[in-house]
Parts: C-alpha cells; structure tokens; sequence
C-alpha cells in the first residue's frame, strides 16, 4: 500500500490551487475600456465637442448672437464644471479605485477567493490594471497559504489528540494510566462533594500474579493484565465510569452515580468475569469504598484512596478472590446469579 505523507497532502493542495486565477481570467474575459481612451473621450467631450458645436451653429447662422450663446455657453460650464468634473474622475478612474477598495474590504473579512475581474494580460497594460492584476495575485497567495495552514493545523490537533490519549493510556490494556487517574480523581471528588452523587472507587489487585510469570512467562502474565483490562472495559459504563491501570497487577475503577447494591454488584461482576476470562488461575481481589465527604477529610482523593487500599488489604488477607467494602460504605450482598450474565 503506498503511503501518501502529510507533505505530500500539502503540497497536492497547493498545486491543486494555483491555476484558478488564470483559468478564471480566460473562461470568463472581460474586456474594459483603459484608463488613457476613457481620458481621450472625456476631453473629447469636454473640450472638442462643444466648440465644434458652437462653430457649426455659428456658420450655419443657426443662432442669432454669437456673444451671447458663447456667454451661455462659459455660464454653463461653470455651473456644470463641478458634476461633470465628479462624473469624469469616476469615470476615468475613481471606479477603478472603488473596486480595488471593495476588494480590500473583502480580503480583510477573509474572503480570500475574490478575484478583480480583468482582461487577458497585454503588453502594455496601465497602472491600474496591473495593480489589479497584482492585487489577484496577492488574494491567490494568501488563499492558497491558508488553505495550506488549515491543513498544517489540522493535521497539528489530529497529531496533538493522539499523544494526548497515549500521554494517559496504558498501551497493554487500553484502560487509562496512573497520571490520568491522578488527574481526574479529585475533581470527581471535588463535583461529587457539590453534588452529592454518589462517587465509589474499587482498588483491585491480582492473586498469585507473580507465580504466572515465574512459571509460564512474562507473555502469560501479559495475557493475564489484557484480560483483566478487557473484562473492566465490559463489565463497566462507558462515558460514566472510569477503568485504570495504575501500574504492574494493580487496578482502580471509578463508578458514578450508582447506589451501593449497585456498585457492589459491579464489583463482584468484574471478580467472576476476571476468573473465568483467563485458564491460568489468577484471581483478583478487589477493595471498594464510597466517597462521602463527611469522613472523607481534605484532600478528599488522598482519603477516599487510603479507604479503599485498607479495604483492598482486608480482602487480600482474608485469602482473595474477594470484594471487600470499606466500613461504612457496605451494602446487603447480592445475591449470587444463577449463570453469568
């Protein structure tokens, strides 16, 4: 399978961008009248028109005073020397410069795909019209390196994201690292202390773990840690609770929002279903307790955490293979299920 790079995607996008200012420019021509022939119209009509209209009517002795039309006449342009001064400047080139704003504005708002419509370059081209096409130019430059940037920094959060989940993910059994569990255990405590929904923490440990690498390997106990891993992923709620590896054999379970019978028949689902996930034997013991900050002093993660270690040691002396629920926080048994669920 051939591997395209992040580069290569880059640089595929800019070459994909490049040609649209010229294609646009030849499937869509315009051709305009240059600044120097609208300049040529404007004294035409301004200075060659009216006396060669004025001589015409003279000579066909189409007016009686001549005196008197030619002070109409310069009455006339004073009056109208300011309009037609206005109309002649936009005319000749106060348009042109009204575009070029209107473009301006438009690159400041980011719309960098806006292109100054222009004729096919020539080789002598006015100031105004190169300006434009220079401007076209620059909005291409600035669109293609933003379309470049877009995806660098695209491409930047994906690469971020990633290191993020492996910065708190143990990579042997996909459940969360001991950082992330101490990063996220006390300000579950903290809301859960606001709130007053119920927040429980499991310990778990495995039993005779150090015996399956000393006999089978460091594979099989690998496979030991996978499964437990596994069965903590199915045997809790995804988006509500929380499963951590928080180094070698020992485990931790965050549960949210459940009652004690609840809880305690999480813990117990997840001690049958280790047991019979794996075919060497290894059992696992597992400690609970309920934060409640009445007993819990603060710092309220430091003593929900020493709660739960002494009950995860109460149930590691009474021989494993057992929950054990801190005192306090205990609950009815449940009863044994018939068959696993």
């Amino acid at each position: 399978m051939q591997t395209v790079s992040t580069a290569d995607r880059l640089q595929a996008g800019q070459a994909a961008a490049t040609p649209r200012v010229g294609a646009a420019e030849k499937a869509h021509p315009r051709r305009g009248i240059g600044v120097t022939t609208r300049m040529r119209l404007v004294l035409l009509l301004l200075f060659a028109l009216p006396p060669g209209v004025a001589l015409y009517l003279v000579e066909n002795d189409l007016v009686a005073s001549p005196g008197r039309m030619l002070g109409l006449w310069l009455a006339g342009a004073l009056v109208l020397a300011l309009p037609l001064s206005r109309l002649a400047a936009r005319f000749v080139v106060l348009g042109d410069v009204a575009a070029i704003n209107a473009f301006c504005a438009a690159l400041r708002r980011g719309e960098y795909q806006r292109r100054l419509p222009l004729p096919p370059q020539g080789d002598d081209e006015h100031e105004l019209l190169r300006l434009k096409r220079d401007l076209n130019w620059l909005a291409h430059g600035v669109e293609t390196r933003e379309t470049w940037l877009t995806a660098l920094l695209d491409e930047t959060k994906r690469r971020e994201r990633h290191f993020a989940d492996l910065s708190r993910t143990d990579g042997l059994t996909g459940l969360y690292n001991r950082r992330h569990f101490d990063a996220t255990l006390p300000a579950l405590a903290e809301e859960a202390a606001s709130s007053g929904h119920p927040l429980w923490l499991a310990f778990l440990d495995c039993d005779a773990f150090k015996g399956v690498n000393d006999r089978f390997g460091h594979p099989a106990g690998d496979a030991v840690l996978a499964a437990i891993g596994k069965t903590l992923l199915d045997s809790t709620r995804e988006g509500l609770d929380m499963p951590f590896r928080l180094g070698g054999d020992e485990f931790a379970v965050l549960l949210t929002r459940l009652p004690a019978e609840a809880a305690l028949a999480v813990a117990e689902r997840i001690r049958r279903r280790f047991a019979a996930s794996q075919e060497y034997g290894v059992t696992a013991s597992i400690g609970l307790a309920r934060f409640d900050p009445r007993r819990d002093a603060k710092p309220y993660a430091a003593s929900l955490a020493s709660r739960c270690d002494a009950a995860l040691y109460a149930a590691k002396a009474g021989g494993g293979d057992t929950v054990s629920v801190a005192p306090g926080d205990g609950a009815p048994a449940p009863r044994p299920p018939a068959e696993e669920q």
